[in-house]
């Protein structure tokens, strides 16, 4: 298996067991391609791998991209799901079949109201990943 795949893996399993919301990879969509999901829910956006390999280690800095998604109205829900999602990852380490997780860290977090009255939030986290 890959580091990619390990990592989404973790990543799903820790947001999964520890969020109010339901997580998925990409949300649901109707037949006509609209948003079939209930909300509020969770996707595991995009995650960018940059090499970080040591002398005698192979390494990655992985930037991971988390969406919440909500219909309530107002900011509230969202905000209150990226803090389930600050207390779940923030300074913790993640368990990667193969490799070292040694610091994951949020970087940043925003939300705002779309178009359709979705509220969408994003939080970006950096994790230093090593083979184990």
């Amino acid at each position: 298996m890959t580091i990619e795949a390990e990592l989404q893996r973790s990543l799903y399993a820790r947001l999964s067991a520890a969020l109010s919301a339901p997580v998925h990879d990409i949300a649901p969509q109707d037949a006509d391609g609209g948003d079939s999901s209930l909300f509020p829910y969770v996707t595991i956006g995009r995650v960018a791998m940059t090499e970080g390999d040591t002398k005698t280690l192979t390494g990655f800095w992985a930037q991971m991209r988390i969406h919440t998604f909500s219909r309530s109205g107002a900011m509230l829900e969202c905000k209150t799901i990226q803090g389930e999602i600050y207390t779940a990852l923030h300074k913790s380490e993640l368990t990667i079949y193969g490799f070292n997780n040694y610091s994951l860290l949020r970087e940043d977090t925003d939300c705002w109201p779309e178009k359709d009255g979705k509220i969408h939030g994003v939080c970006e986290y950096r994790a230093l990943i090593e083979s184990a």
